[in-house]
């Protein structure tokens, strides 16, 4: 009922932003949950703002809304609350992706996951998602639909939209943009459909991107892109919000590079460049004085890393049997692949996006799930590891996913932290992510909007969709 539930979404209805989704038929089996006062007790606290983790903490929830967050031992719940002990679990604000897919791409057969995408977002934690392009926007547009009326659970979609490229787009998955008139019309069309969002590409000229930028800041929506044509430094001028996948798509270091064309060799070339140098330095403190944030993917790319990378055998199981035996080859073959990702490049990867904050500048994470075996949800958890291994605090780190993420979206007065007055999207995990990261993955309740749901049966009704549904 729920599959189908997805799939004949209301299309005509407007698309919302709501904070609560209604608690309907469809979704009722999956709420842990519902009571009008929560209060959420002896839990270790890590907060999104960057401070300590705090121990033995007592968190309030109050219809949407966190109303209470102290120690244990001085924070009564209200009389009448919902006493939840949990001794033994950690809290961390609901995650923010914003590099997220809700189609399947990667195999011979890209198909969208309209069910599958909210239920293992929502799973692992993922409160707020921006799409990062769809292939299929009126199937991404109809999903975000389903989440906002209550006929599906899942996180808060973003949505941006199909690809935008420049007029020499060779891709067939983007659309290409030629004019300013065009420009303009195609802004004003996906703007009008709910799109808060667009996505730029790598062949878009600097004029193109101006004229983006120009017409969707007009309308009130934000640019992101995966760029290549155009330099970091280029765009941050150029007004653009918020740059992919960070040091490996950026063609500033790239020798040679001529204004406009993306170089042969991006993100390989990059491989040879000295993070370390007073130039690449130079650039980064650049960068990060400007309004122009970075959204770090680094567990994406270690998918394509044969040193490093081993599949998660708990997400091949979320598979369609038929894509599972594509994803398991197309793992067994990461050597032969186009795009190599060494441990070296991994690590200036690394290194970039910590000297990147370390200058003061805004990062975010998502997740770009992946044909490599790379799931939503499962991916955004993996960024937590990647960004300790990048020399991030744990409480830093979290915060990246959390507060960070909001601030990009220009949603942190209301998420992105667990303190008195912001929303209760909150995340449960059994264990101590702090002196064991890969207890993150061990979610077992999700609050979105003071609502919590039980992780393990998300997961459990996403289990064989990916790649059909």
């Amino acid at each position: 009922m729920l599959r189908a539930a997805v799939l004949l979404a209301f299309a005509a209805a407007p698309l919302v932003a709501q904070t609560r989704p209604p608690i309907t038929a469809e979704v009722r089996p999956f709420v842990a949950v519902d009571a009008p006062v929560v209060a959420l007790t002896h839990v270790r606290l890590i907060d999104g703002t960057g401070a300590p983790p705090r121990e033995d903490q007592t968190v309030v929830i109050n219809g949407t809304q966190i109303t209470a967050v102290g120690p244990s031992a001085t924070t009564t719940p209200p009389a009448g609350a919902r006493v939840i002990d949990l001794t033994g679990h950690s809290v961390t604000p609901g995650l923010v992706g914003l590099h997220e897919h809700t189609y399947f791409g990667g195999v011979r057969r890209i198909t969208q996951m309209s069910t599958s995408a909210p239920l293992l977002y929502l799973a692992f934690g993922v409160t707020t998602a921006m799409t990062a392009g769809s292939m299929l926007p009126y199937q991404e547009l109809a999903m975000k639909r389903a989440v906002d009326l209550g006929r599906t659970p899942g996180p808060d979609f973003r949505i941006t939209g199909p690809y935008l490229d420049g007029a020499s787009a060779r891709s067939t998955n983007a659309r290409a943009l030629a004019s300013p008139e065009e420009v303009k019309r195609v802004i004003t069309y996906w703007a009008d459909e709910g799109a808060t969002w667009v996505k730029v590409q790598g062949t878009i000229s600097r004029a193109t991107l101006r004229d983006v930028v120009r017409e969707a800041h007009a309308r009130g929506v934000k640019v992101t892109g995966h760029l290549c044509s155009i330099t970091f430094a280029e765009a941050a001028e150029l007004g653009l919000d918020a740059l992919q996948h960070g040091f490996i798509t950026a063609s500033d270091y790239v020798p040679g590079k001529q204004p406009d064309a993306c170089p042969a060799g991006n993100m390989r070339v990059q491989t040879d460049v000295d993070v370390a140098s007073a130039e690449v330095q130079a650039s980064i403190r650049a960068l990060a004085g400007t309004k122009t944030a970075v959204v770090s993917t680094l567990a994406v790319y270690e998918t394509f890393s044969p040193e490093r990378f081993q599949i998660d055998t708990a997400s091949l199981e979320m598979l369609d049997p038929e894509v599972r035996r594509e994803v398991e080859a197309n793992y067994a073959n990461i050597a032969k692949g186009g795009l190599i990702v060494t441990n070296g490049l991994l690590q200036k990867m690394m290194r970039w996006e910590r000297d990147f904050v370390a200058a003061g500048g805004l990062l975010g994470a998502g997740s770009d799930p992946w044909g490599t075996g790379f799931l939503p949800g499962y991916g955004n958890v993996r960024n937590y590891e990647m960004l300790l291994e990048a020399g991030f605090s744990p409480a830093a780190a979290i915060q990246v996913l959390t507060l960070n993420g909001a601030r990009i979206l220009g949603l942190d007065a209301r998420i992105g932290a667990v303190t008195v007055g912001r929303q209760a999207d909150l995340v449960v995990v059994r264990g101590d992510p702090v002196q064991r990261p890969r207890d993150l993955y061990n979610v077992v309740t999700v609050f979105r909007a003071g609502v919590g749901y039980d992780a393990a049966k998300l997961k459990d009704a996403a289990r064989g969709l990916v790649g059909v549904r």
